[in-house]
């Protein structure tokens, strides 16, 4: 959240391609007016198969996909709180604690050919989905009785339920693990950030948020430098930084085996976060407030360290702010998809 030195950082970040703002630390007058329009929200993302998105909704709720039987897509992923749980480590279908928290699935359709999870180790929503169910947090891996994938997929094409709707999604494909993957992940494609008061600040309704969420935002975009990893309308570059909060998990690091990369982890969404405490992939932060106290401190300083990260001072109100700030991401109702 911080950048040491606004002209070199506005250079380096300009030519990663992150960079969002006309300058690191607009004034109030041409801040609020100029870059609002960059954080203005995407048009929903066209449905191009309805019947695909349904079925991967109901196989999305439906523990039989996993190997207990008992353990759905949604155990670690509540629609109310943005697709996310607030369990520090939830339990997997082994009955075991998971190693990290969940991510917040909202928006992800926006992500292009971004990797997913924490790490980055599947390359699609399709090998998450996958993975998960195979050999993941749905497997029953950690126990003496593993399930087979064969015995799921058995499972789902037996189901009485399913059979008409797998072949109007996908007419003359097998009920197979693939096409379960390939389901769950068309429904997650279409799980939209609810409209959020700060979207409707940014679309002219001053009145949306207070004076201080918009002292935050204008901190967010300047002097503490969030926005050069949490850009644009979804707050997310999609990309992997060490931001200094592990000592053991290696991240991103070890997936890609680059030193580089060590304790590295993806940009989470800022959409709802609010509602999703305690924060990062490690659960080790608190609060909001808490998170704003570890950027200021700049985290543990180590080569793989993002060189965006550095200590910064703010005034005892800004932190307030920026808290304030964050709170106007919530959308209203619940996050979801598209209406039908």
């Amino acid at each position: 959240m911080r950048i040491a030195n606004a002209i070199v950082t506005a250079s380096m970040l300009a030519a990663a391609g992150l960079l969002v703002l006309t300058s690191a630390e607009p004034t109030q007058a041409q801040g609020l007016v100029s870059i609002k329009r960059d954080y203005r929200r995407s048009a929903s993302r066209p449905i191009e198969n309805r019947a695909l998105v349904d079925l991967g909704h109901d196989l999305f709720f439906d523990p039989r996909i996993s190997a207990s039987g008992k353990t759905a897509c949604a155990s670690c992923h509540f629609p109310e709180l943005g697709y996310v749980v607030t369990d520090a480590h939830p339990l997997n279908d082994s009955g075991k604690p998971t190693s990290r928290k969940s991510q917040p699935l909202i928006g992800l359709g926006y992500a292009g050919n971004a990797p997913v999870g924490w790490d980055g180790r599947s390359p699609t929503l399709e090998a998450q989905a996958k993975a998960s169910i195979a050999t993941g947090s749905m497997s029953m891996r950690e126990t003496n009785t593993p399930v087979r994938v064969e015995v799921i997929e058995e499972r789902v094409r037996s189901a009485r339920d399913y059979a008409a709707k797998f072949s109007a999604a996908l007419p003359g494909k097998p009920i197979d693990i693939d096409a379960i993957a390939q389901a769950v992940a068309a429904f997650e494609r279409t799980l939209e950030p609810g409209i959020a008061p700060f979207d409707r600040w940014v679309g002219g309704e001053e009145a949306a948020i207070a004076e201080s969420a918009k002292r935050g935002f204008a901190l967010f975009a300047g002097k503490a430098g969030c926005a050069a990893c949490h850009s644009g309308w979804r707050f997310t570059d999609d990309q992997f930084h060490d931001i200094g909060t592990t000592m053991t998990d290696q991240g991103r690091g070890r997936e890609v085996k680059d030193a580089a990369l060590n304790f590295a982890f993806k940009t989470p969404t800022l959409r709802s976060v609010a509602l999703r405490a305690p924060y990062m992939h490690n659960a080790s932060i608190a609060t909001l407030i808490d998170v704003v106290r570890h950027y200021e401190k700049g985290g543990i300083d180590r080569p793989s360290r993002s060189p965006m990260l550095v200590p910064i001072q703010l005034t005892e109100a800004e932190p307030l702010d920026l808290v304030a700030f964050m709170e106007t991401l919530t959308g209203q109702g619940q996050d979801t998809r598209p209406s039908r």
